[in-house]
């Protein structure tokens, strides 16, 4: 006699189906004529199939005390592309000890004089450190390639933590390690690693290795009690390591701000080989938060604030220069006489005649090249403080003026056309020059505020204040002029 058991229906007589030893279950369909047929069902979801660690990792969604499920997304906190040829030394700090870094069209080279001398290194990392806090996951996403296998007393390392010096371990973080033992996960708290130990094959036969010169995405996420180690090599994400939090530590690490970084180091002795490391790209993101935030605000996080872009001019973009004033020239309609900036200072010899638009400042927004980002310019606000310099002879008018942007050449007069723009205008406001105004006389302070209503300029364009006299020019005087703007990228 058979030993099998048939589950069949009492009422209807439908048997149950197997397959593989696993029986099919469908779901009451019918909630509402059979509500008392609904059952509890868990709901998760698939983050990994085990292919790699060879334990399929589920996570189940959150339910409040009210019913509302756990919804987040992720809030980006700093991107790089490194497709322009110099550091961007506004947003990245580069320190290194006789190994050095090139940046080339496309990619960031560490060890690019291909030493292999001990005691040697070089650090890259950003200047803003990114918050770990509460249930929220701090992620560092790097597309990286390696020149070779793992090298002897080789040592490279990325992710997110506090760095040391370019010779140096990491003190704190969770980061990748690449050893001539193979990748490995690291959480440090204050000094004290632990380590998921070199990335297995599944089954554990052997450890996971690269192919030479081949992009990955490697992904490191810090949450509060764990820290996970993902690589993407274009086919999809997989698990490489997890690592709990372990017994004797309250957090994963022990900073609650961290910068990213990518270091490359020989220590212990000299390399057995020549490595390098072409990093192609980060991303640091945020998740488990619904913050959010208006264009310029999360434009000016991502690269940058009041400063030039990657690629680009570094520094300052005003026309503000250390422990030195302007010099003083008459304003044209068709050139930036007074000097380029993004606001800053400029002094105006205020003879220019009546009802002629003169540029005071203007500031072309850098054109997108494969080296350099093509981002626009968000502006919110401008601000033109203003004070007679030297004193007026003569004169007396009232001061219109504008902010014109989107033209596609310096010149106020450039034609609109199907390859050129015109420049669009905004009147900022009015103001009285008195005649014969003397020195130290501060004009009023003119405010454009534009609200929810900001002016992009587009990559290649350009932004002006202008100046129009109605009245009487004077003949002779200097009127100093600071102008701010308030922006952001895109």
């Amino acid at each position: 006699m058979a030993l099998d058991t048939i589950l069949a229906g009492g009422v209807s007589g439908n048997k149950a189906e197997v397959t593989g030893g696993q029986v099919h279950v469908r779901p009451e369909t019918d909630a509402a004529t059979n509500p008392g047929n609904i059952g509890g069902v868990k709901i998760y979801g698939e983050n990994d199939g085990g292919d790699l660690t060879g334990n399929v990792l589920l996570k189940s969604p959150e339910i409040d005390v009210d019913y509302r499920m756990r919804v987040s997304q992720d809030l980006m906190l700093d991107e790089e592309v490194f497709n322009y040829t110099a550091q961007n030394t506004g947003k990245h700090s580069y320190s290194n000890t006789t190994m050095t870094n090139a940046w080339t069209a496309g990619q960031l080279t560490t060890n690019s004089s291909s030493i292999t001398t001990i005691t040697t290194g070089t650090m890259f990392s950003t200047y803003a450190q990114f918050p770990n806090t509460g249930t929220t996951t701090l992620s560092a996403d790097t597309e990286v390639a390696f020149s070779a296998q793992p090298t002897t007393n080789t040592f490279i390392e990325f992710g997110l933590g506090l760095p040391g010096t370019a010779t140096t371990a990491p003190s704190d973080g969770v980061f990748f390690r690449l050893t001539s033992a193979g990748l490995q996960g690291i959480a440090s708290f204050n000094g004290t690693e632990t380590s998921t130990g070199a990335f297995p094959l599944a089954g554990g036969t052997g450890t996971w290795a690269y192919t030479n010169n081949k992009r990955y995405q490697f992904i490191a996420y810090m949450g509060g009690v764990e820290a996970q180690f993902w690589v993407n090599d274009g086919t999809g994400a997989v698990l490489l390591g997890v690592i709990p939090l372990p017994i004797a530590q309250g957090r994963i690490c022990m900073a609650a701000g961290v910068p990213y970084f990518f270091k490359h180091r020989i220590t212990g002795g000299a390399a057995s080989g020549v490595m390098q490391a072409i990093v192609g790209a980060y991303g640091v993101r945020q998740g488990g938060t619904n913050q959010t935030t208006i264009p310029s605000t999360n434009g000016n996080r991502l690269y940058g604030s009041y400063q030039g872009l990657s690629g680009g001019t570094m520094g300052s973009l005003a026309n503000y220069a250390n422990s030195t004033n302007p010099t003083a020239a008459v304003p044209t309609n068709t050139t930036a006489a007074l000097g380029s900036g993004l606001g800053g200072q400029f002094w105006e010899t205020d003879t220019l005649a009546v009802t002629t638009d003169g540029i005071i400042c203007s500031y072309q927004v850098p054109a997108g090249t494969v080296n350099l980002p093509g981002r626009r310019l968000i502006i919110r606000g401008v601000k033109v403080a203003s004070f007679v310099q030297t004193a007026l002879t003569g004169g007396g008018y009232n001061e219109q003026v504008s902010l014109a942007f989107g033209h596609t050449a310096v010149s106020l007069a450039t034609a609109e056309s199907a390859t050129t723009k015109a420049p669009r205008r905004v009147p900022i406001d009015i103001r009285t020059v008195a005649s014969g105004a003397t020195a130290l006389t501060k004009l009023e302070t003119l405010w454009l505020d534009l609200g929810d209503a900001p002016i992009f300029v587009n990559p290649g364009e350009f932004v002006a204040v202008v100046k129009k006299k109605v009245g009487t020019a004077p003949s002779a005087g200097v009127i100093g002029h600071v102008i701010t703007f308030v922006y952001g990228w895109e």
